[in-house]
């Protein structure tokens, strides 16, 4: 199930459900946010900010399937936030892994990080398990049921209550319509009973993949991949080019393609035509940690550079 745009939409539609989901009363409104850690080029689930200083901010990732990494790259994410925005670095912070079914959670290992009060910083929720505890009137509840039931048949038969429950919500009405466009999405993706297209017109919605918010993520993750597959084959041609003109050990390749690999893709794109007249593996080298440093230490030319 492609649930990433699903719970995207959701949490920035009404960031309270966020907190039902969590258990968590908060002490002021908040808003969210899905953002880009630069230097990791990985995409938060979600950032939760408070609408009032002093509150804490709220990390949210959402998985689907085991994955024994999952608390390691979250620590790094948040890290990485924090590292990329100084002047947050005395903010209260909480990251909660939402896991679809607690049996996919692998456990914490060495990543149970606690604060120097000993307060549990990264958590976990479970939640199939949290939906079924949550009141029937719960707007949570209501938008996720079909995660809960099990069979087309319960869908057919309560999906009429469930709609009628979330437009009882105090919603706008824009916030209504994304909203039970999410529940519908989550059906089709479960159970394929209904085309997507039936269920939107049944429920007069606009289809999800029609909407602003997929497309911006669609073309995003698409960017992502194709600069992705453009740098590998770059980092890989350059390798192969030093390899035939320096004859150099592998321990020297590898470091050289470790350290290519922090250079943005117009970097290779200029050193792929600039390693032609360079005369030793030292100027490849140092024109390699040139570029990097630039990279590191101006984030705003690393921007310019990248687009």
């Amino acid at each position: 199930m492609k649930t990433d745009p699903l719970f995207y939409e959701l949490f920035q539609t009404r960031p309270q459900i966020f907190f039902e989901i969590a258990q968590i009363t908060p002490p002021c409104p908040y808003r969210f946010e899905s953002i880009t850690v630069k230097s990791a080029e990985k995409r938060i689930d979600g950032v939760l900010y408070p609408t009032v200083e002093g509150q804490p901010i709220y990390f949210v990732e959402v998985q689907a399937a085991p994955d024994e990494q999952m608390y390691w790259r979250t620590s790094r994410e948040v890290s990485t936030f924090f590292e990329q925005r100084p002047s947050l670095k005395d903010t209260a912070w909480y990251a909660y892994v939402i896991w679809l079914d607690g049996e996919d959670d692998k456990g914490f290992k060495t990543t149970h990080i606690k604060d120097n009060n000993n307060v549990q910083r990264i958590l976990s929720v479970y939640l199939i398990d949290i939906l079924k505890k949550l009141p029937n009137h719960s707007l949570a509840l209501n938008v996720l049921r079909p995660l809960i039931v099990d069979t087309e048949e319960e869908v057919r038969q309560n999906i009429t209550t469930w709609v009628e429950q979330i437009r009882q919500a105090d919603l706008s009405p824009q916030a209504e319509q994304r909203l039970l466009m999410v529940m519908s999405q989550f059906i089709e993706e479960k159970f394929r009973i209904l085309s997507y297209k039936e269920l939107c017109e049944m429920l007069r919605l606009t289809p999800f993949k029609e909407t602003d918010s997929y497309k911006e993520a669609f073309q995003e993750d698409l960017q992502k991949e194709l600069q992705k597959d453009r740098m590998e084959d770059r980092v890989a041609l350059l390798i192969k080019q030093v390899r035939r003109k320096y004859r150099s050990a592998r321990s020297t390749l590898v470091k050289l393609d470790a350290n290519l690999r922090q250079l943005t893709l117009k970097d290779l794109e200029d050193l792929f035509v600039e390693i032609v007249d360079m005369v030793s593996l030292r100027e490849i080298n140092a024109w390699v940690n040139a570029r990097a440093k630039v990279n590191t230490t101006n984030p705003s030319q690393l921007a310019n550079l990248q687009n």
